[in-house]
């Protein structure tokens, strides 16, 4: 596509990004509303950031004038960053980490279920492509002189009767040609021989017509069935590179080599331009600032008799001494007046009933916060806010040669250029400022006489990062030693490891459509697939990939992935390197048996992964087998001694500062055996993937057979994936690869692959039975957060049963106050209640007074027929 076209693009983003933050500001001048409130809202922004990203991600990539580039990055890590904050905010809402996409968001806004899953950008490896291929060489190479080759393919092992068997079958195969070759020669001589004597029928030749025209007329209606088939969708195309996709990707390549020519011109520029402007304006800057500041400390004197004081660099420097204003002299405001006994009575008293009325108030108000939510502070807002004014500022409205060629503007860089050189120059200007006015300082304390005033030290630094950090810092141990060499030996010691290259868009899955439905009856959604592919996405693969949002966005240090056997949990930890171009660290008990023995040894092992997975990064630390460390009870046949690092897991993950782009991942098979308390200690984030729906495991076998050219309408794929519920996902493909041989795919333009064929050779394969589904459905209820949740459900329903009885009490009040004037002394009694002399002897208050009620009923009664009779005997 043209420059044109990605200009238009990034104009089209900048009105979606200003839709999106305004909805978003909105969501924050709601304050704290009910969660109700903020599940639609923050639905719907998380799915326009999700659009936004993958608009920018496509701008960035093949935008080529480099300082638009620069802004177009701000707004795509902004983006990010934003998007991951709002991830957060939808698991505190939800009280889980399955945020699945809402129905009625998707159709406002017109996105697929598929254009609401995140992408990754592509500038994670891209712009690492040659650090990432070095680091991979240097592996290679150092694993080749370690006498480590890469697997091959295992030669074929026959034994004595299965050669024999093969000789034979190939030796009747040799033998049937020759007979077949044979035949054929003597068929053709009689043929020859009925034509030279014209002996041959017609009714022959007519049959053979018949059946030639048949096959043809056959073969035709298939194709058009199969060309009507393709063109309603009913049908997929064959597998095959399509050259429009394939020229689509010369054309971006070519793009990106351009980028790279421009970046190098406009970094040569930048070096070209500051030293021209040094060269022609330094010394005039230097002495405009110097006449300056000499004559506003002059005029300072001149005004109150003393030199000023010079703030320090990091406090502003000449800048903030300019804008200094005030005495110093504090405000009698400022002073606090005391506090009369009167007062403090008035106080305590009042504290006293608002204790009353908090501890009245007390159920209302739990009941509140835990149905009321509201929105933490965003990092990175009002950076995209900022950066997309800027963009429209200088860039959107403009339509000049700079714009059409895409290449660098040097007006722009000549301001950016002239600031710094003028800031650096005022800083030089500052210090030699502070020494002469010591100088002065000192020779007016002379002229004064003044011996016993010393002048003032300059102040001291302020440091303006906020508090001072607590944290001891780590002792190095190999402080002589550089990285390369780091790097060699834990390769060495197969710490370091190589992964395979996988995409995590290969984990095959689909999500849950109905999971927002689910949610809005009351019901926990379970995920599929697909939903942890998107999760795994959000908590490892987004954070790594950039040093900006990492540092600003929630951490996440470690997850834990769990799941049976075949599930794909290794695939998603090389997944999660090779999406972020990560280095990986093999810390399985397995792995680091007899390496670095000792307790000094695994005091290095740990402080060389931690020192070199900060230099590296990004890293992976990953650890198979995660719940050995934590298993109470060890088996003898066991000899890789898995507590060895039992008590240092929680310091590395404790040791993964918010700017380090280190992630530790555990992945495990049955955690239900480990000790929950430790396990959970170590991972803050449980990923369980579950078992394969039937959504996914269609979606797998139609792939994969696609690929394979193995699909056709004579495979019942309903029916296939209806056989394949209990198996995981890894098994289904070992199933295929042994069912889909060389000899087999050769043979499928003849014989159609059916699902016999996979049942069959899944027979033979171990499925995930009840009882593993049961164990992990019931670990998963102690995970933290599920426990987390079911706390807010539990409290919240006895609040409600609390307000019924509160409800209830209060009618039985009502009732009361309904009785009073016949139980108060202030209340008028009526003649019958002066005779009841056996109002002790009833069994309870309750039945004198309904006896009480009817006696005061009856006297109505009698009062009223009394009334009757004498009107009617006066009328």
């Amino acid at each position: 596509m043209s420059n044109k076209t990605y200009n238009d693009l990034l104009c089209n983003t900048s009105e979606l990004i200003v839709e999106a933050t305004q909805a978003d500001e909105a969501v924050y001048e709601a304050g704290s509303a009910e969660r109700s409130t903020f599940q639609p809202l923050l639905s719907e922004l998380r799915i326009r950031y999700t659009v936004l990203l993958s608009r920018l991600d496509a701008v960035y990539d093949q935008l080529l004038q480099p300082q638009k580039r620069l802004i177009v990055k701000r707004l795509l890590e902004a983006c990010l960053g934003r998007l991951l904050e709002i991830k957060h905010e939808l698991v505190e809402l939800y009280l889980s980490d399955y945020t699945y996409d809402d129905d009625e968001a998707l159709v406002r806004l017109g996105v697929t279920p598929h254009e609401a899953e995140p992408c990754i950008p592509q500038y994670f490896v891209r712009e690492r492509e040659e650090e990432v291929e070095r680091r991979h060489n240097f592996i290679t190479d150092t694993l080749r002189k370690l006498g480590y080759e890469p697997p091959r393919a295992k030669p074929l092992v026959l034994t004595e009767q299965q050669a024999v068997i093969i000789i034979q079958s190939h030796e009747r195969a040799r033998q049937g040609r020759l007979r077949g070759q044979f035949m054929k020669e003597i068929r053709l001589l009689k043929e020859k021989g009925r034509d030279q004597k014209g002996e041959m029928s017609s009714s022959a030749a007519t049959a053979i017509q018949r059946v030639w025209r048949g096959f043809i007329a056959r073969r035709d209606t298939r194709k058009r069935k199969k060309e009507e088939q393709l063109l309603i969708g009913m049908a997929l195309p064959a597998y095959s590179e399509s050259k429009a996709v394939a020229r689509s990707e010369e054309v971006k390549q070519i793009r990106r080599n351009l980028q790279k020519e421009r970046e190098i011109k406009f970094q040569d520029a930048l070096v070209k331009i500051e030293e021209q402007l040094r060269a022609q304006h330094g010394v005039k800057i230097n002495e405009r600032i110097a006449d300056e500041l000499r004559r506003w400390i002059s005029e300072y004197y001149e005004r109150t008799g003393k030199l000023p004081e010079f703030p320090s660099e990091e406090g502003g420097g000449s800048r903030a001494m300019f804008s200094r204003q005030g005495t110093g002299i504090d405000s009698d405001l400022s002073k606090t007046s005391p506090v009369s006994s009167k007062d403090s009575k008035k106080s305590k008293e009042s504290k006293d009933k608002k204790n009353n009325k908090a501890e009245e108030n007390k159920n209302k108000d739990e009941a509140d916060d835990l149905k009321n939510f509201k929105c933490t502070s965003s990092a990175f807002l009002q950076d995209m806010v900022n950066a997309n004014e800027e963009y429209e500022d200088i860039w959107k409205y403009r339509d000049d040669e700079i714009i059409q060629h895409e290449e660098y503007d040097k007006d722009m860089i000549e301001r950016d250029k002239m600031l710094k050189i003028e800031q650096e120059i005022r800083n030089i200007v500052d210090e030699m400022m502070r020494n002469e006015l010591e100088l002065l300082q000192a020779a007016f304390d002379r002229d004064r006489a003044h011996k016993g005033k010393k002048a003032k030290k300059p102040q001291k630094k302020v440091r303006r990062g906020g508090k001072k950090s607590k944290k001891k810092k780590e002792k190095d141990l190999t402080p002589d030693r550089t990285t390369e060499s780091l790097f060699e030996e834990l390769v060495t010691n197969g710490i370091i490891r190589p992964y395979p290259f996988v995409k995590i868009d290969d984990f095959i899955g689909d999500k849950s459509y109905a999971a927002s439905e689910w949610r809005g009856q009351g019901r926990e959604p379970s995920p599929c697939l697909g939903d942890i592919r998107h999760l795994v996405k959000e908590y490892c693969i987004l954070p790594l990939g950039s040093e900006t949002v990492r540092a600003s966005a929630p951490i996440v240090r470690s997850v834990l992935i769990s799941g049976p056997s075949g599930s794909g949990k290794k695939m998603l930890v090389h997944a999660i390197c090779s999406e972020v171009g990560a280095m990986l660290f093999d810390l399985t008990p397995a792995n680091i048996v007899g390496k670095y023995p000792g307790k000094t040894g695994l005091i290095m092992l740990i402080h060389l992964v931690m020192k070199v997975s900060r230099l590296l990064q990004p890293s992976v630390i990953w650890m198979d087998d995660a719940e050995k460390p934590f298993v109470k009870k060890i088996p003898k046949t066991d000899k890789t001694d898995p507590k060895r690092l039992k008590k240092d897991l929680v310091k590395i993950m404790k040791g993964i500062c918010p700017e380090d782009r280190v992630l530790f991942v555990g992945t495990c098979r049955t955690p239900w055996e480990a000790e929950q308390k430790l396990l959970f200690q170590c991972y803050s984030k449980v990923i369980q993937i579950p078992r394969a729906d039937y959504g996914s495991i269609s979606l797998m076998w139609q792939t994969q057979l696609h690929k394979a050219g193995a699909l056709s309408s004579k495979l019942e794929l309903s029916c296939l994936s209806r056989v394949c519920d209990s198996y995981t996902i890894g098994t289904l493909l070992s199933a295929l690869d042994s069912v889909l041989t060389t000899k087999r795919r050769l043979q499928l333009r003849v014989r159609a692959l059916t699902a016999q064929e996979v049942a069959i050779q899944l027979s033979s394969l171990e499925p995930v039975y009840a009882e593993q589904d049961a164990a992990a459905e019931s670990w998963w209820l102690k995970t933290p957060m599920e426990r987390r949740r079911q706390r807010v459900l539990q409290r919240l329903l006895e609040l409600e049963q609390e307000n019924e009885e509160r409800a209830a009490a209060g009618k039985s009040e009502e009732l009361k106050e309904r009785f009073a004037p016949l139980r108060g002394k202030k209340t008028p009694r009526t003649p019958c209640e002066t005779y009841i002399p056996y109002k002790k002897n009833l069994q309870s208050e309750k039945s004198y007074y309904m006896t009480l009620q009817n006696i005061n009923f009856m006297t109505v009664n009698i009062h009223s027929i009394t009334e009757n009779i004498w009107s009617s005997y006066m009328g």
